[in-house]
Order: C-alpha cells, then structure tokens, then sequence
C-alpha cells in the first residue's frame, strides 16, 4: 500500500467514526488486519460487530433498551480504541518515518527503558546531589551527577513519548514525578512535552488525564506546557473526546481556575500571533481593486479608482469602535492583553533559524530543554571561567525561548577566545542595565506567565519548523483548525469578554474569516449589538462576501439608524451588487449627516453615472469642485460627463486641465474620443497614439476602445469607422 493509500484509508476509517457509520469502519478495520495478520486484533473486531449486530437487532425489533445509549457509546469508544490499534500496528511495520524509527528501537530495547527503574535511578541522582553540594570540592561531582541526571531525563522524556499506552502503575509514576517538589522541573517539563508529542501521534485517554492533573502543577513552567499540550490535544481529537465523560468533568473543575482559563486564552492568542500577518495592502491590491473593477472596467477610470477608493474609504475600520470598547469596559482587559502583541512577535526565529545543526540537536527532547544555568556543559571549568557572564545573560532574558538560548551558547563556544571575552564584557555592561531596569519595574506574575508560555510556544515553532525532518509530522502551526472550533476549548472560553478578546485580536491581526465565526457566537450573546454586526460585516466585505456584508450592515442600520459610517458601507455593497439606485439612497441619507463632504458627494455623482444621469451627476462633480479648494478630483468624471452630454468643448478644457498634470493613458484615450465625437480624426488619431504608447501595447489599447464602444455609440460615432481608426493608429505608430 503506498503512503497516499495509507493516509487516505486513515481518514476514511476516522471520518466513517465520526459520522457514526460503524459497519463501514469494520469493513475498513477488516481490510486491514488481514494484511496485518493479526489474529487477535480480528478477535476483537469480532466481538465488537458482534455486539454492533445484537444492538441493531434489538433495535430494529422495537424493544426498548434502557442500555441501548450506553452500548452504543462503549461500541465507538472501543472501535475508536481498536482502529488506534490496527493503525500503530501498520505504522510500525511499514512507516519510515522519524517517530516509529524511534519507536521501532524503543520497542527492541523496551526492558531497557523501564519507568521504574528509570525513575528510581532519577531518585538516587537527586539524592547524590543533594550529598554532593555539601562537599568542599564538589565541581567534578556535581558536573558528573548533572550529566547522569540529563541522561535520565532523556530516557523518561523518550519513554513517555514512544509508549503506546499507559498502564496504571505507569501513570502513577508518571503523576508522582510531575507533582514531587524535590524532582528537578527540567524533568517535569521534558515528561509534558513528551505527553505532548506522543499525544499528537497516538491518542491515550490516560496520557490526556495526565495533562489535566499537571495544569494544577505548582511550577509556573510545567503548568503552562501541560496546558499548551492539552490545546494542541482537545483541537486534534475533538470528534471523539465527548466518548470520555471523565475528561470533560475534570475539564469543568479546571475551568472553575480563573486564572486557567486566562492562559487559555492567552496561548490562543500567541498562537494567533504565531500565524504570519497578512499585509492590508495585499488585501486591497488582491481583493478589493478587483471587486471595485467589477463595477464597470472602462468607467474606474473615466472618475479616476484611485480617488474613488481613498475617499470612500472602503477597507476603513470605522474609528467609533475604540471609543465603544473604551465605553464598554472591554479595554482594560483588552489592555491587560496587549503587551502579548508587543512581546509576542518572533523576530528571532530567522536569526536562529541556521543554528540548529549542533549535534546536541539531535536528541529531540533537548529541542524543548528548560534553559538552565545548571545544564552540565555551563559547570565545566572552561564554561564556568570564560561565559559564566554570557550564560547568565542568555539566562535572564526573556526575549530567547530556550531553544535559541542554548543555540546562542554553543555558537559562543565556536568563537576565539578573543571575541568571547569582548562579547562577555558587552554582555556584562548589558546585563547590568537590563538589571536596574528590571528593578525599577513592578513585578508582574502575569507578565511572568505570559513570557513562559511564549518561550515554550517558541520552542514547538522552532521544532515543527527546523528539524530536519520536521515534515514527518504534523505541524501543529500549520493545522487547519483553529482552537475555539474544538468543542472543549469553546467550552472554557464561551465568555462574552474572553470570545471578545479573542474576536478582536483575530479582527486586529486581519484574520477576517476566523473574526466572523467568533463574532457569530457573540451575536448568539448579545443578538442586539449593532458594533458586531459592522464588524461581522467588514468581515465578510474585505473577504469578498458583499451580499453577507450588505445584510450585515442593513441589520447594523435597523439596530442603529443614521450611522455615517454603516450607511457608507451599505451604499458601496449596492454599488458592488450593480444597484446604484439603492445605494444613491443611501449616500443621500449620508449626504443629510455630512452635506459638504467630498467623498459624498463623488459617490453620489458616480451613482446618477452609472444611471446614466449626466445632468444630475455633472451637478454632484461642480459642486465637489466648488467646495474642493483643489478641484482636481472632479476634473475626469466632469471631463467624461460632459463628453456623454455632447458638451465637448467643455469637455476638452477639463481634459487639457488633467493633460497638464500627471496624464495617464486613460486620460489621452478619453481626449482622442472627444475628438473623435467632433470629427476631428486627426486630433483623435494623434491622442490615440500617445494612449498606445503610454500603455506600451496596442491590444491593451484596442481591448479599452472595445470596452468604450457603446459609449461611442451614444454620442454618435459609427462602428464602421473603427476599423479604419485602428489602421490609422498602426501607420502612425510604425512612422517612429
């Protein structure tokens, strides 16, 4: 079977559980125990169909089952549990990848790599060292009993990684060494992210379990990876954890923790941040210039698109939306995230991004390594004399996850003794400075918290980003779900403030779409806030929705009339929709709240164009001109209008008003066609080629003159004299 038949049969057999769709998941599991040969695991599937079939025959005799709802949910659980099972057994066979290489060694060293031992050897490391730090000359010791307890912490983190399934006395080990205070909480953090990480390849109720005991860890450090990891868990296996009642009512005591529930949504935003920003000026070159061309190709540039977009103002946010969180009470806890924002952009992944080839990258658990200033190499006499002030640097700053911070440190020990001791000494000097400013600082528990669950999430990117075989897994930043689309992390954050925080910073980060889904569980809360149906609808307008923004905005008007900024939005969506009529209405209803605005007033001359009312459209121009001390804005479309009147004199004073600027090709094209209405056809001739070759392309030329023709209809020039026009232009051009 190739791998693209594999992972296509993975989703099949996993979409057939989540539809409820038993049978077809047996004759998938069928299929594939007997390319296994696995006699045992056919046994079980048995029994189950077995049991499948006695319930659906119950079922369909109409005897009524008290048991029948419980059954049933003990039938998807263990299939889930059975398809697990069949899937590792394959991948352990077949798959080439990173983690069953591992796994297929751990498996033949597997008495080796026993937790008890390994967790009574961790015991007797902390009691030699605890013994050595009373000695005199303990360096070489304690450089010794670090070295063994790093090896230890390895084997743990790769046994809990690599184990397919905890047992009971395993969990209990597992539990004592994450909540005794005296075990190292390196080690603690190495066994979560490896909960973690082996999580994301297989799940194991008892390992999530565990994650949620470690949420109430004592040590800050562990507590937020447990919570970082059981994220990254409930988004993953979200369509079968409802099968576990007992992870949902720990869940509900965790959610019960205030401050739990804020580093939730603390991670969720750094995650957020983690995503690349997309640019606002891509946005409107890629998604709202083409939009704004659909109203119609030649007109954009007869009233001049670039004036017609910075005036309407159609990607503006409107301006009221701070005053209204700042009214509302939302700032201060929007304020009480911000520093997220300021902190939370990783500038140092690329500078970092080429030092990862140190071998002691290659143990994967030394990618999620707490930096310490106790790591064995910093205690050796060469380390301790020559960087002890880099490494205590590296140590206090909160800018470096400890990923980088150990690349930073093995990239000093490659450099001549000379430029070492310089750096040391900046590195002393800066020290000293970020030292007085952290004490004329306030301490900030908080702050403190948000900084570690950064730094670890820093730690995931760079290892789902730069290990070397980093597309053998399933990049967790890459996922295409997002956190508050899993039912049990909606769950703890189903709170208007904290689905309003989230809200904004996906609306604030341009993330329109994941905004809208948010801001629909918000109107669920408060169905008669008009803020989120504007907000709703600028998401679906920047996203190209115009129909779902326009009834957006229109429910935003009926919760809140005369809104400048809703009725603008309502009138572009109309324009965008081809309904000038309606959206002439609308700029009307502004044009009673702003009656000397420039912006208006184009609009509303724009509409009686597309209406073909010259008369009233050239009156709107005028007056933009009037109140215009510029007046230039006005000059293309009163230059047009009056060319669609039959007024070509005036006309060609506008025209040779804008000549005298910054001509475009546009601007020669609609001179030559006033000529051209005046039979004046070597003036139009002479106009038309300056057009060609502004453009630099005769078809681009021909292509607008098509787009022009009904126009030139209008005001009575005939079709059959195109041909011979275009002939002209082709003469004249080949004379140069």
């Amino acid at each position: 079977m190739t791998n693209q038949n594999w992972h296509k049969q993975i989703l099949e057999i996993h979409q057939a559980l989540e539809n409820f769709q038993l049978k077809e998941a047996f004759d998938y599991l069928h299929s594939w125990i007997q390319s296994l040969q696995n006699w045992l695991l056919e046994e079980e599937l048995n029994e189950l169909e077995l049991t499948y079939k006695a319930m659906l025959s119950y079922f369909s005799k109409g005897v009524e089952d008290t048991q029948q709802d419980k059954v049933y949910h003990d039938l998807l659980r263990s299939s889930y549990k059975l398809a697990d099972g069949v899937l590792l057994q394959y991948q352990i066979k077949n798959s080439s990848s990173f983690y069953f290489d591992k796994k297929r060694i751990f498996k033949q060293h597997e008495s080796e790599h026993n937790l008890k031992n390994l967790s009574i050897s961790l015991d007797d490391i902390i009691g030699k060292q605890a013994l050595s730090s009373l000695l005199e000359n303990e360096n070489d010791l304690s450089v010794s009993l670090h070295k063994d307890l790093e090896t230890i912490a390895r084997q743990i983190f790769d046994f809990v990684w690599l184990n397919d399934d905890l047992d009971k006395d395993e969990w209990n080990i597992l539990s004592n060494l994450l909540s005794n205070h005296s075990n190292p909480f390196s080690v603690q953090c190495l066994i979560v992210t490896g909960l973690t990480l082996g999580l994301l390849e297989n799940f194991d109720a008892n390992k999530i379990e565990l994650l949620l005991e470690t949420c109430e860890n004592s040590h800050q450090e562990v507590r937020q990876r447990a919570i970082v990891g059981l994220l990254l868990v409930f988004r993953k296996y979200d369509k079968r954890l409802y099968l576990y009642p007992e992870i949902d009512n720990r869940l509900m005591h965790l959610s019960e923790n205030k401050s739990f529930v804020k580093s939730v949504v603390n991670i969720i935003l750094q995650f957020i941040i983690s995503k690349d920003t997309e640019k606002i000026t891509r946005r409107i070159t890629e998604e709202i210039l083409p939009e704004m061309m659909k109203l119609n190709p030649g007109l954009s540039k007869k009233i001049n698109l670039n004036d017609l977009i910075s005036d309407s103002g159609i990607d503006e946010k409107n301006p009221e939306w701070k005053n209204l969180i700042e009214k509302s009470g939302l700032n201060e806890k929007l304020q009480e995230f911000s520093e997220l924002q300021m902190e939370g952009a990783d500038v140092m992944h690329s500078s970092f991004s080429h030092l990862k080839s140190d071998r002691f990258f290659n143990e994967i658990s030394n990618w999620f390594l707490p930096f310490s200033l106790s790591y064995s190499e910093f205690l050796t006499p060469s380390g301790k004399q020559e960087m002890n002030e880099i490494v205590e640097m590296i140590f206090q700053s909160s800018f470096l996850c400890n990923s980088d911070k150990y690349s930073f440190y093995l990239s000093l020990k490659q450099m001549p003794e000379s430029v070492r001791k310089m750096m040391s000494g900046q590195f002393t000097a800066d020290s000293m400075s970020l030292s007085e400013l952290q004490k004329s600082e306030l301490p900030n528990p908080e702050k403190q918290v948000n900084n570690i669950a950064n730094q670890y999430i820093r730690d995931l990117y760079r290892f789902y980003k730069l290990h070397p075989r980093r597309t053998e897994f399933e990049d967790v930043f890459e996922y295409g779900k997002e956190f508050y689309q899993s039912g049990m992390i909606f769950k703890l954050i189903d709170d208007k403030s904290y689905l309003w925080i989230i809200a904004e910073y996906y609306f604030n980060k341009n993330y329109y779409k994941e905004a809208a889904e948010i801001f629909d569980d918000l109107l669920k809360k408060e169905p008669d806030n008009y803020v989120i149906f504007q907000k709703r609808g600028y998401c679906k307008q920047i996203a190209g929705q115009i129909e779902d923004a326009l009834n957006n905005y229109l429910a935003a008007e009926a919760l809140h009339p005369a809104n400048s900024w809703t009725l603008k939005k309502i009138a572009y969506c109309y324009r965008i929709l081809k309904k000038p009529e309606d959206a002439l209405l609308y700029y009307r209803k502004v044009e009673q709240l702003h009656p000397d605005n420039l912006s208006i007033q184009l609009n509303i001359g724009h509409c009686f164009l597309e209406l073909k009312n010259y008369k009233e459209a050239l009156n709107c121009y005028f007056k933009v001109e009037y109140i215009d001390k510029n007046g230039s804005k006005a000059w293309k479309p009163i230059a047009w209008c009056s060319f669609l009147t039959g007024k070509y004199s005036q006309s060609l004073d506008y025209y040779n008003k804008i000549l005298e600027k910054n001509p475009e090709g546009h601007d020669y094209l609609n001179i030559g066609h006033t000529y051209l209405a005046m039979k004046n056809i070597k003036q139009a001739i002479d106009y038309y080629v300056l057009s060609v070759r502004y453009w630099g392309s005769f078809s681009k030329f021909q292509e607008t003159l098509n787009i022009d023709m009904p126009d030139l209809m209008t005001v009575g020039v005939n079709h059959t004299d195109i041909p011979l026009i275009l002939d002209l232009i082709k003469y004249e051009l080949n004379k140069a």
